[in-house]
C-alpha cells in the first residue's frame, strides 16, 4: 500500500474501501453506509480522525435491555439487522483536516467499521470500546493477517503517519489556551482519605461544589493557577465539568508532585483539616414541610406562620383590627389559607433531587436518544456525561 502523507480521503474512496474491507474483513456482514469527509465543527481541530454515526432521529435505546428501537408516535419499531440501514441511516466520517498515507485513513475506517458492527443488530453497547467492539476488533485484526491493529486508540506508529493542518493546529492551541484560562480545578481530600478532581469554568457550580464539600467538613483546595492547571491538562483531565462529576485522583504515583505544587487556602494546608460545620439543634430547625397562613388582601399578601396558633391569632387582630374575633376564626379555621412550603436547605435538595432524576429517567422514559450528531465511535449513548 502506498506510504504517501500528502493522500487526502474522499466519499468516493471511502465508498469502495468500504466494500473491500467489508468483504475482506467482516465476510460481508456489514449492510450499506453513507460517507463524508468533516473539516469544522466539534472534532476537527485534531484528536479525532473519524467516527460512525447514527443520523436518523427519534432513534433511542432502552437503557436495560440496550434494544434500539425508532420512536414513531405510540409506536416503537424495533431495530435489527434486517432494518437497521433503513430507520438508522449509518454514516461514517472522516477528518479531512489531517493528511496521512493511505494506510492510516484506511485503518481509522476500519475501526469506525468496527463500531458499525456494535450497533447493527439493533443493541447499544455499554461502552463505545467495550467488550462488543474488543471481540470484534479482535477477529479483524487476525483477518488482516497483521495489515491492521485494532484497539481504542490510535497506534503511536498510525499518528505518526497523519499530519494535522497548520491552520488546524494554531486554532487548536488557541482553544486550549482560552480553556486553560478560563477553568478552575476543585480538589476535595475527604476524610476518608480519598482525593477527588473536578475542572469547571461555572462560578455557581464552583462555588456550589466547595461550599457544600465544606460543609461535610472535607479539605477543599479551589485553584486556577496557571501552572496547576497546566499541569493537570498535560495529564488528559480537560473537561469542562457542567455538573457535580469527579475524577479520583486515589492512588495515582503523580499525586505528591501536585499536592507540592497547590497553594495554601485561606492560610490553611493540606492536612489541616476545616471542622465540620456545627448542626443546629433539632428544636431550632424548621419543621419540614412547612405550613404558611396565606391571604390576599387590599394591600397586598398577608403571609404568617401557620404552625404557631397564638402567634397567628394576635397578628390578625394587629394587621386587621376592625374585623370580629369570630371573623378572624373562620379566617384561622379555612383550609383554603394555608400552602406548604419546605425550607430553604429543604427545597435546595429537592430540586437537586427532581433535576438527577430527570436525567436519569430522560423525561420519566426508561430509554435514551441517539442524537445525530453523537460520534458513536468514541462514546455509547448509555454511558451518558
Amino acid at each position: 500500500m502506498e506510504m504517501d502523507k500528502t493522500f487526502k480521503p474522499n466519499p468516493q474512496w471511502m465508498g469502495e474501501k468500504y466494500n473491500e474491507m467489508n468483504q475482506l474483513l467482516f465476510n460481508g456482514a456489514l449492510g450499506a453506509c453513507d460517507f463524508a469527509i468533516f473539516t469544522s465543527g466539534r472534532g476537527s481541530e485534531g484528536g479525532v480522525l473519524g467516527w460512525f454515526k447514527i443520523t436518523a432521529r427519534n432513534i433511542r435505546v432502552d437503557r436495560y435491555s440496550r434494544r434500539m428501537f425508532a420512536n414513531q408516535g405510540w409506536n416503537k419499531a424495533y431495530i435489527d439487522k434486517s432494518n437497521f440501514v433503513d430507520l438508522c441511516r449509518p454514516r461514517i466520517e472522516l477528518n479531512g483536516n489531517y493528511t496521512g498515507t493511505e494506510h492510516s485513513f484506511l485503518a481509522t475506517l476500519v475501526h469506525e467499521m468496527c463500531h458499525y458492527y456494535t450497533y447493527m443488530y439493533g443493541y447499544a453497547p455499554k461502552q463505545g470500546h467495550g467488550r462488543e467492539f474488543k471481540e470484534i476488533g479482535y477477529e479483524v485484526s487476525e483477518r488482516s493477517n497483521g495489515m491492521f491493529t485494532i484497539q481504542r486508540l490510535a497506534s503511536a506508529e498510525q499518528m505518526t503517519e497523519m499530519e494535522l493542518s497548520d491552520e488546524m493546529k494554531a486554532k487548536r492551541a488557541k482553544r486550549l489556551s482560552n480553556r486553560k484560562s478560563s477553568v478552575t480545578a476543585i480538589l476535595v481530600f475527604t476524610k476518608k482519605g480519598e482525593v477527588k478532581l473536578t475542572i469547571s469554568s461555572n462560578p455557581s457550580l464552583i462555588n456550589m461544589i466547595s461550599s457544600s464539600e465544606k460543609e461535610r467538613g472535607e479539605n477543599v483546595v479551589t485553584t486556577n493557577n496557571a501552572e496547576v492547571i497546566e499541569y493537570l491538562f498535560d495529564k488528559g483531565y480537560r473537561k469542562n465539568m457542567r455538573t457535580w462529576r469527579y475524577w479520583s485522583l486515589e492512588g495515582k504515583p503523580w499525586l505528591e508532585e501536585l499536592k507540592g505544587m497547590l497553594p495554601e487556602v485561606s492560610g490553611e494546608t493540606l492536612g489541616v483539616r476545616r471542622p465540620a460545620a456545627q448542626q443546629v439543634p433539632p428544636q431550632q430547625q424548621p419543621r419540614h414541610p412547612k405550613r404558611i397562613f396565606s391571604i390576599k388582601t387590599s394591600n397586598g399578601v398577608f403571609e404568617h406562620d401557620g404552625e404557631n396558633y397564638y402567634s397567628l391569632l394576635t397578628a390578625l387582630k394587629e394587621r386587621f383590627p376592625r374585623t370580629s374575633e369570630e371573623g378572624i376564626l373562620k379566617l384561622i379555621n379555612n383550609p383554603a389559607n394555608y400552602r406548604m412550603v419546605e425550607n430553604m436547605i429543604n427545597a435546595k435538595s429537592i430540586i437537586k433531587e427532581v433535576i438527577e432524576e430527570f436525567m436519569n429517567t430522560e423525561m420519566g422514559d426508561d430509554s435514551v436518544a441517539i442524537n445525530p450528531d453523537m460520534n458513536l465511535g468514541l462514546q455509547s449513548p448509555l454511558e451518558g456525561e
